[in-house]
């Protein structure tokens, strides 16, 4: 019977053979590296993730600092914008009855004394320094020199003033100069 037993296959007493997959003590070489290849990448995949929110956030920062920088020069060059009329009249010493500021700083009325202009106005010498402390060119300062009572009203630009006028011998050269923010 032994002979018999080992030519149709075990029998009970027997054991089967196993491969290394089927034991509880040994481990497959596919199972070895799943656990450190899923870490792997949950790490990687994690890592991509907060990088991009990371870099999104510093972008963000970046940004905000930019708007504020961009915000504050905005107020500071508005602030010397309404500035610049009032320290030109002050300079001059201008008399404020006929240099009259307007608009927060930003337009200011120039009524010149004519030659019948009795309640008075301000002297051609004090309006000529407001243009030069204004920094006008020297073509819109020729340009207001010449005007005739028969031009009508005028208008120059430079930098980010504008003076508009017109001139009458009996009246004066009357303006309104003003300030773009």
């Amino acid at each position: 019977m032994s002979n018999n037993a080992a030519e149709t296959g075990p029998t009970e007493s027997q054991p089967a053979s196993t491969t290394p997959s089927s034991t509880g003590g040994g481990e497959s070489l596919t199972h070895k590296w799943r656990v450190p290849a899923i870490t792997g990448t949950a790490g990687l995949v994690l890592g991509v993730i907060l990088g991009i929110a990371v870099t999104g956030i510093l972008g963000g920062l970046a940004e905000d600092r930019e708007r504020e920088a961009s915000a504050s020069a905005a107020n500071e060059a508005a602030a010397a914008s309404r500035t610049i009329l009032p320290e030109a009249v002050s300079l001059c010493a201008a008399d404020k009855e006929f240099a009259v500021e307007g608009d927060h700083g930003l337009s200011l009325t120039i009524d010149n004394k004519g030659d019948e202009d009795y309640l008075g106005g301000l002297s051609t010498k004090a309006m000529m320094c407001i243009f030069d402390r204004l920094e006008a060119p020297t073509a819109v300062i020729a340009h207001m020199q010449q005007t005739t009572s028969m031009d009508g009203r005028q208008t120059e630009a430079w930098d980010n003033i504008e003076v508009s006028w017109s001139y009458h011998p009996d009246r004066g050269m009357d303006s309104v100069v003003t300030v773009a923010e």
